[in-house]
């Protein structure tokens, strides 16, 4: 499945109902960080200058109006990304709706050319196709495996059903350190604005996980080296999943943040 849906859906008369206190900079704005979410799986990466970019807003007045946007119609998603609640229900909806659709129009692909090559009596003209294993769907909803969901977690960029499709696609033995490579590869190309390079449907897909070697990197982790890299966000009060409240302790252990830095995490 592609990795964007290109048609956004609006409700328009909730559009207008919600939007009928903006003035027409502030609606401009509304629209165009929605639009911008649309195309990122409706999300906005938390990093203001990025959205101030997005927004053309290169002066006082105008961030101000994108900061009151923000506040008015975006939250922090688990993932530390901004999001518009009725537009990530309408993305998952709509990405549910078309994997359900791709799953019976392939379905129904493989059922004419198996028909195609019989006599219409069962009989098989060709050795009959063999039918391409699908996700189980229950109440319009894909039935992941136990393994998968082991191996799962929502990265903020990737789509879960995609994910499962690159997973299915590996053997037993590439799965088996599957999960480590994967967390070992984010701890290392995390940046200082909490992003790091590749989905994990790209991690699988890409076959990244080849380049690393479990054993190598945890042998040549250096832990301290991990926690420093988080330190401006404790500095400046920025929560993000990665920061526990044991690396905090560390960082005041280590002289790397102050005790009035500490106390106020």
């Amino acid at each position: 499945m592609t990795d964007k849906i290109f048609s956004m859906p609006v409700r328009v008369n909730d559009f207008i109902a919600n939007t009928v206190n903006l003035n027409n900079e502030e609606l401009g704005v509304y629209w165009r960080l929605l639009c911008f979410a649309w195309e990122n799986k409706a999300m906005l990466c938390n990093d203001k200058s990025e959205i101030y970019e997005i927004c053309k807003s290169g002066n006082g007045k105008s961030k101000r109006v994108v900061d009151k946007i923000l506040k008015k119609f975006f939250v922090l998603n688990d993932e530390n990304c901004y999001v518009q609640k009725a537009q990530q229900d309408e993305w998952e909806r709509v990405t549910n709706l078309h994997e359900i659709r791709s799953i019976a129009g392939k379905k129904g692909a493989e059922a004419t050319n198996l028909i195609q090559q019989t006599d219409g009596k069962g009989v098989g003209k060709k050795p009959p196709l063999t039918l391409t294993p699908t996700p189980t769907l229950i109440n319009n909803k894909i039935l992941y495996s136990e393994e998968f969901e082991k191996f799962w977690t929502n990265d903020g960029r990737s789509i879960k059903s995609d994910t499962f499709k690159q997973w299915k696609k590996l053997g037993k033995e590439e799965k088996a350190d599957l999960k480590k490579k994967w967390e070992l590869y984010k701890e290392q190309n995390t940046n200082e604005k909490g992003k790091f390079f590749k989905a994990c449907e790209r991690f699988l897909a890409k076959r990244i996980f080849d380049e690393i070697s479990v054993v190598d990197k945890v042998v040549n982790f250096d832990p301290l080296a991990r926690i420093k890299g988080y330190v401006n966000f404790v500095k400046k009060g920025q929560r993000i999943p990665t920061i526990s409240d044991d690396m905090v302790d560390i960082m005041l252990r280590e002289g790397l943040i102050t005790k009035e830095e500490h106390a106020r995490w």
